[in-house]
Formats: structure tokens, sequence, C-alpha cells
């Protein structure tokens, strides 16, 4: 009788290259979807399934799947019958991931993947098994970001990736389509991303390394694309950055930094969102605009602070009146940069 063939831990033959489940949760996307899918089908890496999970489009997005499914096996479709936020609906994609793959890949459906995005990932964490989360640099619009850590390295623990996010900043983080996950670990978040967070991907990171090691491949893997309407841009016209880095620090500081670092960085932090705040009093922001920073701030448990924010806008407003020539330059370059006046063309 033959000699029966060896597996490793996750079912796959000794040898064979690992299975990544790469996952494209969608939503009325039909104008970008299929630029995404054949971006994951033009990997150089072999081994991978890829799963098409429709959050009931109405717009053909679903019919775009479809179509390249039937011309591809390692393609599956799922379809639900109840519309969710977009978190769940991440969470309940994940949920379809193959329980014998090794990693996990969400490639967003208005983003698109490097033909090598998942062999140099892999690479990197099959060579370190401590490390939880692959990062890479990436290109956001017309930006290069995936920095804020040194170059000399690939892999960093946990503890050092997140210190210096809460201490100095950095991109590495990303956002899913710039991630690749241990399947184990997210097989044991349940839910993976949390709900409820402003910026639940980051959290989740964060989460994660506690427990485990960071990776970021030195290479372009993916690009994102910006200016088109999703959830991502929403939170960037409520300037949501301002409050992730705030909230990030109010709730793994303690964690991650000395009670003297996390002392200085909340009162840097929280001083640069409450300016941001006072810059959109003059700005004249909608209802919607207060509303996120409000319900932003009530889930760490904070109200918003009108009154620091009425201070910050009056001492602007001092500061303009004290230094006119300061005030006019201002405007003088607001002037210069503003957009010459559309001019109707001829029918």
């Amino acid at each position: 009788m033959p000699e029966s063939a060896t597996h490793d831990s996750a079912g796959q033959p000794a040898g064979a290259p690992p299975l990544v489940s790469v996952i494209t949760p969608f939503y009325n996307t039909a104008a970008y979807l299929a630029e995404c899918i054949e971006s994951v089908l033009r990997q150089d890496y072999g081994n991978f399934e890829y799963i098409l999970s429709d959050n009931c489009s109405t717009d053909g997005s679903l019919a775009i799947a479809e179509r390249y499914a039937a011309q591809d096996p390692r393609i599956r479709v799922v379809t639900h019958t109840e519309f969710i936020d977009q978190d769940a609906n991440y969470n309940r994609a994940l949920g379809h991931a193959s329980p014998e793959c090794n990693y996990v890949k969400i490639a967003q459906a208005d983003d698109t993947l490097m033909p090598r995005c998942l062999t140099e990932m892999v690479r990197l964490a099959q060579a370190n098994p401590s490390v939880g989360i692959v990062s890479c640099c990436f290109i956001t619009g017309d930006a290069l970001a995936g920095h804020g850590l040194p170059f000399d390295r690939e892999v960093f623990t946990g503890e050092e990736a997140c210190r210096t996010r809460l201490l100095r900043g950095g991109t590495y983080f990303g956002s899913p389509t710039c991630l690749l996950y241990r399947a184990d670990i997210v097989r044991q978040r349940n839910p993976f991303f949390p709900p409820n967070e402003t910026n639940s991907d980051t959290v989740a990171c964060f989460e994660i390394l506690a427990a485990s090691d960071f990776g970021r491949v030195r290479q372009i893997l993916c690009s994102l694309r910006r200016g088109n309407p999703s959830v991502s841009e929403g939170l960037r016209r409520n300037g949501a950055a301002g409050f992730l880095n705030y909230a990030l620090v109010e709730r793994f500081g303690p964690r991650f930094l000395t009670a003297a670092e996390l002392d200085v960085r909340r009162g840097e932090l929280r001083e640069v969102y409450l300016r941001l705040l006072a810059r959109a009093v003059p700005a004249r922001k909608d209802r919607g605009y207060w509303k996120f920073h409000r319900e932003a701030l009530a889930t760490l448990g904070h109200s918003l602070p009108v009154g620091a924010i009425a201070w910050r806008f009056l001492g602007s407003l001092l500061q303009k009146v004290l230094n006119p020539g300061q005030t006019v330059a201002s405007l003088l370059e607001f002037l210069r940069r503003r957009p010459p006046p559309a001019t109707r063309s001829r029918q």
C-alpha cells in the first residue's frame, strides 16, 4: 500500500504552499469590483481561494462577481438576504474562510493588489511564525504609505509596533487591504473586527499585537482608492483621524506606554483634537460632523467638550485680530490656491 501523505496543522499536504483565503466583501461597488477581482487573479502565488461576499448589492455587483466565478474555480460567491453595516459585513465574510486555510487576506472591493502581494506576505509570515499580522508599503490615492517603522528589518515585536504608533504615528497598519492575518487568530476572534468602533481594523491590530509580533514587507504591494463614496471616505470628511489618534492613546496607552509617556501623549493629542474641532466652527461643519464626534467621544465615555472648543476658537480669533498681517497673508494664500470659477461650455 502506498504511504499516506503527511499534512501540516492546517490540513495541507506537507511542503505545499500555505492556503490563503482571500476575501472581498462588497456592496454596490460595480464601478470598481472587476478591477479588484482581476488584481487578485493576477497573483503569482498559486494556492489561494477567493471568496466574494455580497451584502445585498443592487447595482449589478453580484452579476460581476458571478461572471468571474463562472470562469475561475478558485472563486466562490456567497450571497446573503440581510443587509448589515460594514464591520458586521466584514466579520460575516471572514466566517466563510476555509477552515483549512493558513492565512486570511482581505481585498477591499475598491482597492487592488500588486501581483506579488500574496507571495511576499506569505514569505514573511512563514519565515516568522510569531508574526500575527503582516503589512506592506502601499499607495493611497497618489501618496506612498506604510511608513513609521525602521526599514532596516521586517519583523517587530507587537509592543514596538503599537508603542511607535501611539508615540509617533505611522501608516503601517494601513487598512484591511494592506494586511495579511494568521488564520488561527482570525478563528479565535469572534467578532474579528470589534463592533461600534470608529476604526475597528486599527483597534483589531492593537488587540492582536498585544500577544503576537508584527511584520511589514518593504515593497509596495497594494493600492487604495481615494475619493469614492465609501465609509472610509466619510470618516475622512468628518476628521476622524484626529479622534482616532486621541482614542487609541486613551484605550491602549495604559497597556503600551509608561505612565509618564501616557500623560504627555494624552495631553498632546487632546490639544490637537480640540484645535481640529475649533477649526470646524468657522468652517460651519454640518450637523453630521458634530453628530459623528459626539457619538465617537461617547464610546470613550466622554461628552463633546463645548467649552474647551469655544475657548480655542476664541483664542484663534484673537490671534487673527492681533496679527492682521498674518491673517491677510493667509487669505491671499487661500485665494491663490482657490481654483478658477467654472465656465459654462457651449451646448
